[in-house]
């Protein structure tokens, strides 16, 4: 197994990090039953959605494809 991944295997990977960290804490949220719930759902967990995907489209479009002409 290679230990060293490229740039653009490590912003993906960051950005998939900040998704799943985003629905465990979805998952929290529904076992929990008190209304700041719903609060840390919308507040925190869409703030970690957003930073992912945003990262992750970012990762794509600022990835160095290696050719110069």
């Amino acid at each position: 197994m290679k230990l060293s991944a490229q740039p653009l295997e490590q912003r993906l990977r960051f950005a998939g990090i900040l998704i799943i960290l985003g629905l465990l804490i979805e998952a929290i949220c529904v076992l929990w039953t008190r209304p700041i719930a719903f609060l840390v759902f919308v507040g925190f967990v869409g703030a970690l959605f957003a930073a992912g995907i945003l990262y992750y489209l970012y990762s794509l479009v600022s990835a160095d494809t290696g050719s110069s002409n």
